[in-house]
């Protein structure tokens, strides 16, 4: 049994990065909704397309430092580790920003894996993380890592999953570590 993380919007959270920088742009106003989604649907809504990906592109890249672990995550990796689970963090994103200043995303979510997932107060060790290009290339990673289990925000994702790994669409208020638990019990009675 090996598990699978996706990066953005579940091991790491940019709600509050996303609506802070939304409110300083004037692209939705202090009602809206704190989150990702909410913020998304308003700019689509209104036809804003093009400011949504700017707004992404800043997000991911000046914002990382600002957005914080998604804390029912990390118990989910001290649990695993603890079980002596191998885990993988297994992400598809662009390396440089659509828009704004050229700064090599892969390489700050590294340092951002680093200093809050994998830092030594958490227990982890050194993290197993591959940050491929496009969704094809991060669907071939999960076949060569023989994820048997993956997590992730994207339903497509969850799609494009080989018949080998069983995904787990994650969202963030809903999920939670007894459903890890519960899936490493029944393997267990199987076996």
């Amino acid at each position: 049994m090996i598990f699978g993380f996706d990066f953005d919007n579940t091991l790491i959270n940019y709600d509050k990065v996303f609506y802070d920088i939304a409110i300083e742009k004037k692209l939705v106003n202090k009602n809206n909704r704190k989150n990702k989604e909410s913020i998304k649907k308003t700019l689509f809504k209104k036809k804003k397309i093009k400011e949504w990906i700017e707004l992404q592109s800043e997000v991911y890249s000046k914002g990382i430092n600002k957005a914080k672990p998604n804390k029912v995550l990390i118990s989910t990796l001290k649990f695993l580790k603890k079980k002596k689970i191998k885990f993988y963090v297994v992400s598809h994103k662009t390396k440089f920003p659509y828009y704004g200043e050229k700064i090599n995303l892969h390489k700050i979510s590294r340092k951002w894996l680093d200093e809050n997932i994998f830092k030594k107060s958490h227990g982890l060790g050194k993290g197993n993380y591959y940050f491929e290009k496009t969704k094809k290339k991060k669907i071939e990673r999960i076949k060569k890592l023989k994820i048997s289990h993956f997590i992730d925000d994207l339903e497509e994702i969850i799609d494009l999953m080989p018949s080998t790994t069983n995904g787990i669409l994650y969202k963030n208020k809903s999920f939670k570590i007894n459903q890890i638990k519960k899936i490493i019990d029944k393997k267990q009675i199987i076996n």
